[in-house]
């Protein structure tokens, strides 16, 4: 990066820092330098703490300190998700409010406690917090909010270790989160990084349009506007296409942003002219940067993005050409697919189990991953659960079992199974024995999504440790969800999948080298003359989002006769 005069005032700046600008324009990057230059008046216990929202985000910032810091900084910045700082603050310090030990229930854990609660669950996760000292997910932030709040000593602890806190995408910081931030201010300097045309979250509580005014406020920042700056896609004018979509005002589709549209009903389907659309990128990219692309396909709704997965998961025949199988990972349910994972590994328990607790462990583990899909709003699911618990009941009971599920898996289980210890191939043979009724075939839709890629995977590893060296895989299922929820809040160093479909809400913080945006014949809708203003508004910020994630070509595959984008 150009250490420009305004770029040289961020990092001469002392104190707090609000640093304003669009993606691509640097904040991450002079951020970085900036913590790079904290680093020699540092004590050598002390550290930087880079927070950002999601997983993605994290890798992301991990992977631009190799292009920006030396090796030695690396190991003085941490750079971590929120909830993952949360996590440890709460389970170090949380026994001050509540005089027990804390504990942590992961999401999916949480939707499987919502699914069987009956009262207002709001009322009934605080008391599991102040009576139990159980933490969910939602409750982290401001656990540690008043925690802070509350001891000057935990205050002064925690900034003596993090002097310089960076807070990225800060606009989508909620009331919690904020408290956090302002607890930590006194004594420990803030740079917050943020973009208001990329607050996408107003949706969710506590997520405040004014978040920056109150920074200003509170903090009396240093502001610093880098708006006008644009280091991801510069001169394809992916921003400014990116602005007029935001803007709504004229701009035609230049050579990087293009639009294939389809009749609904008729002709090719529109899944395939998506599977043709990936095809096409990935060869047109692939020659411009001399490599494998990473390429993103988004949509407004996920069921879009089921079909997507389908149609590119085998080979498509259109127009007499017949496209391949694209390898790509469907970023959709995380709960669900790890609820899914659960029940793979209770099929590895069953060599070590009588027969009795090994159908009802798996059938158990079933109905949990239906209450989750409960709780998402699937309100089929909670027949399919009486269901398979009445046919629990009956199979325990010696009666007649009406579940087809539950005689499926007595099938499955009456045939045998064997491992070789070795977990990935075990995994594989425990998640193939996942037929025999629709509700074991939904089970294995998201049980594919949870990849054991290598023996050195978290996973692998996990499930090394409880072979028993002989048959089975002891404690299977709570190795799993103890790998699950680690990994739900830490940023594990993975390589990104070549073509990722994924919802526009879930693509923030990411960058790709194309992305292809769907638009459904009769759902998701990009835009929609009928919506309100309001609604308009928060739509083109997403849409802006979306667009803003590619570096280098952005293709829209939308119906005819859809609403323009543009003015």
């Amino acid at each position: 990066m150009k250490i420009d005069p305004v770029r040289q005032k961020i990092l001469d700046a002392p104190g707090h820092l609000l640093i304003v600008g669009g993606p691509g324009c640097g904040k991450t990057t002079i951020a970085l330098l900036k913590a790079q230059a904290r680093l020699g008046a540092l004590e050598a216990e002390q550290r930087v703490l880079f927070m950002s929202f999601s997983r993605a985000a994290v890798r992301q910032i991990t992977d631009r300190m190799s292009g920006v810091m030396d090796r030695a900084s690396h190991q003085r910045l941490e750079v971590r998700t929120f909830h993952a700082f949360f996590l440890d603050v709460v389970r170090s310090h949380g026994q001050l409010l509540t005089g027990r030990p804390s504990s942590f229930i992961p999401p999916d854990r949480e939707r499987q406690i919502q699914a069987d609660f009956d009262g207002d669950w709001q009322t009934e996760r605080r008391r599991l917090a102040t009576e139990e000292s159980r933490y969910v997910f939602d409750l982290l932030a401001g656990t540690t909010a008043s925690l802070l709040e509350r001891s000057a000593a935990l205050r002064a602890l925690y900034s003596s270790i993090y002097p310089l806190i960076v807070v990225d995408e800060f606009q989508d910081t909620n009331t919690d989160q904020w408290r956090v931030i302002k607890a930590l201010s006194g004594a420990s300097t803030v740079i917050c990084l943020a973009d208001p045309d990329q607050r996408i979250f107003d949706h969710l509580d506590g997520v405040d349009e004014h978040r920056l005014d109150d920074a200003v406020a509170y903090l009396a920042p240093t502001p610093f506007d880098l708006s006008k700056d644009n280091h991801r896609s510069p001169g394809g004018g992916l921003l400014d296409y990116a602005n007029a979509v935001l803007n709504n005002t004229p701009h035609s589709e230049s050579g990087n942003v293009r639009t294939w549209t389809y009749t609904p009903g008729y002709g090719v389907p529109w899944q395939a002219r998506v599977h043709k659309g990936v095809i096409a990128m990935q060869d047109y990219l692939t020659t411009q940067l001399g490599r494998t692309p990473a390429i993103a396909v988004l949509a407004s709704v996920n069921s879009l993005l089921g079909s997507v997965s389908e149609t590119l998961a085998s080979d498509t025949v259109t127009g007499g050409i017949t496209l391949p199988a694209v390898d790509h990972a469907l970023q959709w349910d995380p709960e669900l697919t790890a609820a899914a994972g659960y029940v793979v590994a209770s099929i590895m328990e069953w060599p070590g189990l009588a027969r009795v607790e090994a159908v009802a462990r798996t059938v158990h583990s079933l109905a949990d991953f239906y209450r989750v899909k409960l709780t998402g709003g699937a309100a089929s699911a909670r027949g399919k659960i009486k269901a398979m618990e009445n046919g629990l009941v009956a199979f325990t009971s010696g009666k007649t079992i009406r579940s087809t599920t539950v005689k499926a898996v007595i099938a499955v289980y009456d045939a045998g199974i064997s491992y070789i210890g070795q977990p990935v191939a075990d995994w594989q043979t425990a998640r193939d024995r996942l037929h025999g009724s629709s509700e074991l075939g939904e089970v294995l839709k998201h049980a594919r999504l949870l990849r054991l890629l290598n023996a050195t995977d978290a996973l692998a590893w996990g499930l090394s440790d409880v072979w028993d060296g002989q048959s089975t895989y002891r404690d299977a299922s709570a190795t799993v969800r103890a790998v699950l929820a680690a990994e739900s809040l830490n940023a594990a160093q993975q390589a990104a999948e070549p073509v990722s479909l994924m919802s526009m809400h879930r693509s923030k913080g990411k960058e790709f080298d194309g992305v292809v945006v769907v638009e459904g014949p009769y759902t998701g809708a990009l835009l929609d003359r009928s919506w309100d203003p309001e609604r308009l508004r928060a739509q083109r910020r997403l849409l802006r989002v979306a667009i803003t994630r590619a570096r280098s070509v952005v293709l829209f595959v939308r119906p005819q006769g859809s609403q323009r984008l543009t003015g």
